[in-house]
């Protein structure tokens, strides 16, 4: 087993290797990369200029480039991908496991992914042909095709011998599945209890037959969330008659559970299918234009309401000294519901079985929350002008204003969720600009009225 060195990416590292390459010591550079974790040298790459990348590649055995390949970022991964040729590309999937070979063929265009495919032997290209055409985003595109499955009437010693000629290539081997003379799933057993019985004891006396699995087209965030709430280190996938076909190992389940992270954190920005290593300024601009283009006429709707109260305004100009601290209070009340709703939603604990009752906990922290704010607000309004009466009124505005944004951030998410929408789409700028005009109405509103009765 190679002895591989931890090496922090640091500055004077990445001077080193852009060193290195510019005079050509190649192998300097390879011995220094060969010491190096593959996702260490992942990272090194991803911190250097695009001409810099393939003179590492070419540098990497192909097992060793896959390795490097399935950790690096997609932006930079494609770019090296449209570098290489064809049949380095297969070279790279030959050695790869079957999911990690789907995405990366996945990922390619159409006519070079058919190229990679009839470069490759047979059935590796038929383990592609299997997995490829199942979403990226369920357990079918993210299973594996290397499990160990014996039958359940066979004995202990004949499990252990199939583990000793299948195992080898099946990485992170825990579990064996158990099936029938129909391949269909009946149980698991742990290698521990495999170990400890006498080999002419039958699997099915002690498989544990209680097993928990997955279908081809199960959602990976529903996935992520079975695996994390039983504490499995790896998952059964079925297909509709209940037949044995893959396994989720609990390294892509770490790397579905970062990629929903990264999803509601870019929705709940605005910031929509851009990823962090993105080198390009259109891209990265098409990514984010579409909210703020929504947050604009957002904003020209909120001054289009002000100018429906211009009189109001006229009459007592510092009611406008107020609008950022309401509009900013609706706002905020609004994205910290909507954000721990989004994430109770994500990780399991708030469910759609108990909408009540979590609506029913926001409206009481708001009314609080509301209560403390209008009354330090109204305070504040009475002595500024002089009139606490108008204090009262922008208070009651202020309390009215946090208990519906309350309301509005834990309730808009629910719905979604319910309409099968990501409901991190309600936690960014929609909940902001909505809220932004509901403050505006109420507390222009209110002291409209206000300043109509006192006149």
């Amino acid at each position: 087993m190679t002895a591989f060195k931890t090496r922090a990416i640091e500055p004077r590292l990445i001077d080193e290797v852009k060193s290195l390459i510019e005079l050509e010591k190649l192998n300097t550079l390879k011995k220094l990369i060969a010491e190096m974790r593959p996702a260490d040298v992942a990272d090194l790459i991803e911190h250097l200029a695009s001409e810099e990348r393939i003179p590492i590649f070419q540098l990497l055995e192909p097992e060793g480039a896959g390795d490097v390949l399935i950790e690096i970022e997609p932006p930079v991964q494609e770019r090296i991908l449209k570098d290489l040729d064809s049949q380095a590309i297969s070279d790279i999937v030959a050695e790869l496991d079957s999911d990690d070979a789907a995405d990366l063929v996945g990922d390619l265009p159409a006519a070079r992914a058919k190229e990679v495919i009839d470069a490759v032997d047979d059935h590796i290209s038929e383990e592609l042909e299997k997995l490829l055409p199942f979403p990226d985003d369920t357990a079918g595109g993210l299973m594996a095709l290397e499990f160990v499955a014996v039958k359940a009437d066979a004995t202990v010693g004949d499990a252990i011998k199939t583990i000793r000629e299948e195992g080898r290539e099946v990485e992170n081997l825990y579990y064996i599945w158990v099936t029938d003379d129909f391949q269909r799933l009946v149980g698991v057993i742990s290698l521990k209890d495999l170990v400890l019985e006498p080999e002419d004891r039958k699997v099915s006396e002690i498989m544990n037959p209680d097993v928990i699995s997955v279908g081809v087209d199960t959602d990976q965030e529903e996935v992520a969330n079975i695996v994390r709430r039983y504490d499995l280190v790896n998952i059964p996938v079925v297909d509709d008659s209940f037949r044995l076909v893959g396994r989720i190992t609990h390294d892509d389940i770490i790397d579905v559970i970062e990629e929903e992270i990264d999803e509601d954190m870019s929705l709940m920005a605005g910031v929509i299918d851009q990823e962090i290593t993105e080198e390009s300024t259109i891209k990265i601009s098409r990514a984010r234009l579409p909210w703020l283009i929504a947050a604009l006429f957002g904003g020209v709707f909120a001054a289009v309401v002000i100018n429906q109260f211009e009189a109001s305004i006229e009459a007592m100009i510092s009611l406008s000294f107020f609008f950022p601290v309401v509009m900013a209070m609706g706002g905020n009340t609004g994205t910290q519901a909507a954000t721990v709703v989004v994430r109770g939603l994500a990780t399991g604990d708030i469910g759609l079985v108990n909408i009540g009752k979590r609506l029913w906990m926001e409206l009481r922290v708001a009314l609080i929350n509301g209560i403390i704010c209008g009354g330090i607000l109204g305070l504040i309004v009475g002595f500024w002008v002089g009139d606490y009466r108008l204090g009262i009124i922008v208070n009651t505005a202020l309390f009215l204003i946090i208990v519906l944004s309350g309301i509005i951030g834990a309730a808009v998410p629910l719905a979604l969720k319910r309409l099968n929408v990501d409901p991190a789409l309600a936690a960014g700028p929609f909940v902001t600009t909505s809220n932004d005009i509901l403050s505006l109405l109420i507390y222009l509103g209110l002291t409209t009225f206000f300043l109509r009765v006192t006149v």
